[in-house]
């Protein structure tokens, strides 16, 4: 009976042991997979609330009659005009209804691909004025000016990503 008894405990114990063991494993993982999300700059929650509707440091003003963000260039930041773009005024499309820029959205929205964003990023969508690629290349800050477009400006100027 005593041998029974030990061979369960044994089991119970490698039970415990495993549990405790697995336990820690996903504990640690989930804590590198946020330190690797932490470190993307911008953030996928500030480009999702703020940063995809205007070129920074210019001034989201509201909506247009077709759901597209105003921007405006309330600072005056000298631009470029290579394109025939307004220095003062933009629109921009907003994101398509139901996705978002964020990765693993606790909302329920479906989490945009790298194809997704860069298509997104180079189509000037209905009624706006330019597409954001088009405007950090050919409308963004002046030279000798340090206004970017973080968080598209990287994705504008690298290379269209492989579909798999």
């Amino acid at each position: 009976m005593s041998v029974v008894i030990n061979i369960l405990a044994s089991i119970g114990l490698i039970v415990i042991i495993s549990y405790i063991v697995y336990s820690l494993y996903k504990y640690i993982s989930n804590l590198q997979t946020q330190n690797a999300i932490s470190q993307i700059y911008p953030p996928p929650d500030y480009m999702q609330n703020t940063g995809i509707m205007c070129p920074d440091y210019w001034v989201n003003t509201g909506v247009d009659s077709n759901g597209n963000y105003i921007c405006k260039n309330t600072f005056t930041i000298p631009t470029t005009n290579n394109g025939g773009c307004d220095a003062n005024q933009l629109k921009f499309d907003p994101i398509k209804s139901g996705y978002t820029w964020e990765y693993n959205n606790a909302n329920g929205l479906t989490s945009m691909t790298d194809d997704e964003k860069y298509a997104f990023l180079n189509d000037k969508g209905t009624n706006a004025s330019i597409s954001r690629c088009d405007w950090i290349n050919k409308c963004g800050p002046a030279k000798n000016v340090q206004g970017i477009w973080s968080g598209v400006n990287e994705i504008c100027n690298s290379p269209p990503p492989t579909s798999s």
